[in-house]
């Protein structure tokens, strides 16, 4: 990477696109700990504010489709700046918040503006650039981007023994300071911008979306997502409510599975990154669906039993993560914001469906449901990555 592109040079640079690329999980999970208490601040329900939740995550994965398009004919610097000084205000506004209205409404404004700051640094390292060396730098921003969810939630616990939730919004405030002082750091990247308005960038969604190749892969990719995103929502039921563990006993299976997930893009980088693609997705998908379909048949027997189980879709899918971003960025040489907003919000939003289906009555517990999800998510990813593959409609790296 370019010494030029960022004022501290290049190491710095990839710690701060992966900085950038947590702060979903940075504005989701480090308040976590802080929902019972917030709720009773504000004297409202706890389905009231887990809204907080839900809303941030749908609004995030939409706005990202602004963003990148909107990058791509501004710049990346700009949208970094714009989308920091929404995030600071909002986090702000979220701390000093006197009713769940309020807050809701603060809270979406965060989540535009993190969707800005996120969806940059995919884009900027699509710009600078190419071959391994754009392999090696994604993996490592995926791999501290999974650190993310792990370590906030532990974050937002220590400083609720300082500080009350409002603290913690301050705290993210200081973050989003961050990010807009490393883009003051940062030259930028794109190499030529897009001409027109509102009306051009849908037309650069519809023109990616319109490449064969591109919309093939994301498809099967964000299908890949759900399994992963269906074991967050039903995790904390299956352990504590189907199988008694204690608060403290679930924590520690979370963290193998999020250890797992950890494992999969550092193990890509290590071992796996000279296997032929067409034999790695197609393994690893098929390792998912038998594991959705052990979790059918034998999910239920015990709580270790159900881990294990667990354990290779969220290493397999996490494993996935890096060939296919780089994959995917390789079908066009243009529109990478477009692209980048594009890969992001796809598996935000296939893996939010997962949870929805998740609470659907028609599984008769947690585990059925996940089991269910793995299989179907992994045969039809594994189906059509066979027939993509088999066709050659996509481009190869």
């Amino acid at each position: 990477m370019p010494r030029r592109t960022f004022a501290l040079g290049s190491r710095p640079l990839i710690l701060y696109l992966a900085f950038l690329s947590a702060f979903a999980p940075l504005s989701t999970d480090m308040y976590l700990p802080a929902l019972p208490s917030m709720a009773a601040s504000l004297e409202t329900t706890d389905a009231l504010s887990s809204l907080s939740i839900s809303c941030f995550l749908l609004l995030f994965a939409l706005s990202m489709l602004f963003w990148g398009p909107y990058s791509d004919r501004v710049g990346r610097r700009r949208v970094l700046m714009l989308g920091a000084l929404l995030y600071v205000v909002s986090s702000v506004g979220i701390a000093l918040a006197a009713g769940i209205e309020s807050l809701l409404i603060w809270r979406g404004v965060q989540a535009v503006g993190s969707g800005g700051i996120s969806a940059m640094s995919l884009a900027i390292v699509k710009d600078v650039l190419r071959g391994p060396v754009m392999t090696r730098v994604i993996t490592w921003i995926q791999t501290i981007t999974i650190l993310a969810p792990m370590l906030a939630p532990v974050v937002g616990g220590l400083l609720l023994t300082v500080t009350s939730w409002r603290g913690i919004f301050v705290c993210l405030a200081l973050c989003g300071l961050l990010a807009g002082a490393g883009s003051l750091l940062l030259q930028e990247t794109l190499p030529a911008r897009s001409a027109g308005g509102a009306g051009r960038m849908l037309q650069r969604i519809a023109y990616v979306l319109g490449q064969r190749g591109f919309s093939s892969l994301l498809l099967i990719f964000s299908i890949v997502c759900m399994p992963f995103m269906a074991f967050l929502a039903v995790s904390s039921y299956v352990y504590q409510n189907l199988f008694g563990v204690a608060p403290q006993t679930y924590s520690l299976f979370f963290a193998v599975n999020a250890g797992m997930s950890l494992l999969g893009p550092l193990c890509y980088g290590r071992w796996f990154a000279s296997w032929p693609l067409r034999r790695y997705f197609a393994l690893f998908l098929g390792i998912i669906a038998l594991a959705g379909v052990g979790l059918l048949l034998m999910g239920s027997w015990h709580p270790v039993v159900f881990a294990l189980l667990c354990a290779p879709i969220s290493f397999c899918s996490s494993a996935m993560r890096p060939p296919s971003t780089v994959l995917m960025l390789h079908q066009l040489s243009t529109d990478t914001g477009t692209m980048t907003a594009l890969i992001n919000s796809g598996g935000l939003l296939f893996g939010s469906t997962s949870m929805f289906l998740c609470s659907l009555p028609c599984w008769p517990d947690g585990i059925a449901a996940m089991g269910g999800i793995a299989c179907l998510a992994g045969l039809a990813a594994l189906a059509g990555w066979l027939w993509a593959d088999g066709r050659q409609i996509y481009r190869r790296i």
